[in-house]
């Protein structure tokens, strides 16, 4: 690469990251500062700096994309991990319910199964001090009754102990109100920021800007040459008016004074 293509390499690269400003770019890339603009103005209908402004924006747009997916990657995680949470707080929200009811319905039967438990263990000691082979049998009836009642209320125990500690459990995956709120509100921001970002806006955006620079470039230049056609016009129309005097005085007259030393050829008239 010649050391002409390797400052236009550096136009290229600070006109892309400055933002499509050619005149800060032709001053990075070591133009004078005095026709800077001008130079930058040229450099930039120049092909090969062209081509190298293209090969920047399409890193540019690599990087950008590289860039996007670690955002996506991170911000769709953070999405994951809400729903995660979310979700198992309705799992637990859900079970919590169902236990709570079935706690309800044990503890008022094992309070019956007591009160009834209660009633035969009297029956029970009223039998003491009966005699006989009748007063024997129901005695022993009565005890296996009371033995297969501990039964069932030491399993409907066991059961509402387990479901005491599922709903323990359960409750540590709970959230407060305003905790799910916040959530669902976070979620909703990554959401729209997903969204947003969707497409790659920020490259049309460059490319906007990009296109925006050099129309706005093309009017200053054409605005340049406006003016200098307007100087050439009025040089044009004072010139015309000179011709115009010219032919006045030689139609009333007036003889154009010669040079001796020009061989007879006339001055240009002031």
């Amino acid at each position: 690469m010649t050391k002409t293509e390797q400052k236009y390499k550096v136009f290229a690269q600070a006109y892309v990251s400055n933002g499509f400003n050619a005149t800060e770019a032709a001053k990075t890339a070591g133009y004078s500062e005095n026709g800077a603009e001008a130079r930058g103005s040229n450099l930039l209908r120049n092909d090969k700096v062209l081509a190298f402004i293209d090969e920047e924006m399409n890193m540019l747009a690599k990087r950008m994309r590289d860039d996007a997916s670690k955002i996506y990657y991170e911000l769709w995680k953070q999405v994951r991990m809400i729903d995660e949470k979310i979700d198992k707080h309705e799992r637990a929200a859900k079970v919590l319910d169902g236990l709570d009811a079935e706690q309800v319905a044990l503890s008022e039967s094992i309070t019956y199964s007591k009160s009834v438990m209660r009633r035969k263990v009297i029956k029970y000691k009223s039998i003491d001090g009966r005699k006989g082979d009748d007063a024997r049998a129901e005695k022993k009836r009565r005890l296996a009754e009371i033995q297969e009642l501990e039964l069932v209320i030491e399993n409907k125990n066991d059961v509402f102990n387990d479901n005491y500690t599922a709903m323990t459990a359960a409750k540590r995956d709970l959230l407060w109100h305003k905790d799910w709120k916040e959530f669902m509100t976070l979620r909703t921001t990554i959401l729209q920021d997903l969204f947003d970002r969707s497409g790659y806006k920020d490259i049309s955006m460059l490319n906007n800007r990009r296109l925006e620079a050099q129309v706005s470039k093309a009017e200053s230049e054409a605005a340049i040459f406006e003016n200098r056609a307007n100087k050439i016009t009025q040089n044009q129309t004072a010139l015309i008016r000179i011709n115009d005097l010219i032919d006045l005085g030689s139609g009333l007259g007036v003889e154009e004074e010669k040079d001796p030393e020009s061989d007879g050829e006339p001055d240009d008239v002031v």
